[in-house]
């Protein structure tokens, strides 16, 4: 690698956001559930499914893939109908016995968008707002959720530190303890 372990640590604390607070591991390689660091110091990735990686690293099949897509269409906006969209829901659908797909970007994308559908469905199907005040539905939420930093998606959160500076929140969520059925 270009970098020592203590260099990609120090330019990452400078010049990026400290939103996180990462092992003092920097990795330069990946194969499979294996990687290294810059000193070729060999670990298990046991942080598989953590927030939007889930693939493991330096995949054959999927690097074929991904370069067989890009070399014909890389990144297509919805704005237009594709391939690759159309055969995506076609699969899905027959897997999950859906009717139809929403492909996200993110978790929290997805959070959001779910967090949408429940509160259009009850106000269309459950009829939950039925008067002349804007509408005021409810989404009963564990304590000690994580489920990404967008506005929304903090403002159901526990934790005071994502919250914190970044209000108004998302109104219209209920706090439960995690597990407890009788609250629920």
């Amino acid at each position: 690698g270009r970098y020592t372990s203590e260099q990609i640590i120090a330019l990452t604390e400078e010049y990026c956001a400290h939103n996180y607070k990462p092992l003092p591991v920097a990795l330069v390689r990946g194969n499979g559930v294996w990687l290294w660091d810059a000193e070729d110091k060999k670990y298990i990735d046991m942080m598989s499914c953590y927030s939007a990686v889930a693939l493991g690293h330096s995949n054959r099949e999927i690097k074929n893939a991904l370069f067989e897509q890009a070399a014909s269409l890389a990144n297509c906006s919805r704005a237009y109908y594709n391939e690759p969209l159309a055969m995506l829901g076609k699969i899905l659908t027959g897997i999950s016995g859906m009717e139809s797909i929403l492909p996200m970007n993110s978790g929290a994308e997805a959070v959001e968008t779910a967090i949408k559908l429940a509160r259009k469905w009850g106000y269309t199907n459950k009829s939950i707002f039925k008067g002349p005040q804007p509408p005021q539905a409810e989404i009963v939420v564990c304590s000690g959720n994580f489920h990404g930093r967008t506005t929304t998606v903090i403002s159901f959160s526990s934790e005071e530190q994502y919250k914190k500076n970044f209000g108004p929140l998302t109104p219209g969520f209920r706090f439960i303890p995690y597990g407890d059925a009788d609250a629920l």
